[in-house]
């Protein structure tokens, strides 16, 4: 069986950390080693970390960011197949060997992801946080569906180091959605599959729903139109009929993203650049009632006392 490297990125993450990492070795793969990257954590991770020894190895980096920091433990690790999982979530038992299945049955899929439940600090379900588990039919209505949201947990994720050597690791510059960047780019190179199953718990809990929504929407839109002119560059997918009904919904999601963000702009007083981004957002699809109330809006609207435009 082939080395299989678990990725785990930490920073401050003493109160979930030894649960990650036990739910990585309650795994029962022979074959396996654990990286964690801790990134300047002031809090008792390092020491945490090092009590477990082999097969878990410590990586030290500082001042990176999440994205960063999974490259560091990738570069660090030795596996043909990376396994990714955050400091804050937990592997149900069979995730590894299920997917390491599913990857041996076909040598062309790039990665494999699964279902999730949701669950708080304490471990207990939420069922209102769940999302819908997507399984895609081909590669073009993987890519597609990937074109307009991001319907992978990146704690549910392996892929193989033959992939991640084409088409790049992760980009530290889209710190909150570096994961959705790197989906794009396997999956417009390579088949991906979903294992139908929950095998993992994923944690909601306070730090995680507190990324600034305006920086949040900005580098969305900046991976999702990334993708969009690499698609239109790219030669097999300019002619592939399988893709072409998915590239409307994205525009219009993109078009939507960009009169959001031009609404929040215009909320924190900064009127310059939400008419910014709310011409881009009428460009992008003009037919769109909620998006010209926004930019008339933001038009007649006041700067607030302090605000520049």
């Amino acid at each position: 069986m082939s080395l299989v490297s678990v990725i785990i990125p930490c920073h401050n993450g003493a109160a979930f950390i030894r649960t990650a990492i036990d739910s990585a070795l309650a795994q029962g793969i022979g074959n396996l080693e654990v990286v964690v990257a801790d990134d300047g954590s002031s809090d008792q991770s390092p020491e945490l970390i090092a009590t477990y020894g082999p097969p878990v190895r410590l990586v030290r980096v500082r001042h990176g960011n999440t994205q960063s920091t999974r490259n560091a433990a990738i570069n660090a690790s030795r596996g043909d197949l990376i396994a990714l999982l955050d400091q804050d979530d937990a592997w149900r038992a069979g995730k590894l060997s299920r997917q390491l299945n599913r990857l041996a049955a076909d040598p062309n899929l790039g990665l494999c992801y699964t279902d999730t439940r949701a669950v708080d600090a304490q471990g207990q379900e939420l069922p209102e946080r769940h999302n819908p588990l997507r399984v895609p039919g081909s590669q073009a209505e993987a890519l597609g569906q990937l074109l307009r949201i991001n319907y992978i947990a990146a704690s549910t994720v392996v892929v193989r180091r033959s992939v991640l050597q084409r088409v790049g690791s992760f980009d530290p510059a889209y710190h909150l959605v570096g994961d959705w960047d790197l989906w794009l780019r396997v999956a417009e190179s390579f088949p991906i599959a979903a294992e139908p199953a929950v095998l993992l718990d994923y944690c909601w809990h306070a730090d995680n729903a507190s990324h600034d929504r305006i920086a949040l929407l900005m580098e969305s839109i900046a991976v999702q139109q990334a993708a969009l002119t690499r698609i239109a560059h790219h030669a097999r997918w300019a002619v592939d009929a399988g893709l072409r009904p998915y590239l409307p919904a994205a525009r219009r999601k993109l078009a939507a993203r960009c009169s959001e963000l031009g609404h929040l702009l215009a909320r924190a007083g900064r009127r310059g650049d939400a008419l910014s981004w709310h011409a881009r957002s009428l460009a992008l699809s003009p037919w769109t009632p909620r998006a010209w109330s926004r930019w008339l809006r933001a038009l007649v609207s006041r700067p607030r006392p302090g605000h520049h435009l």
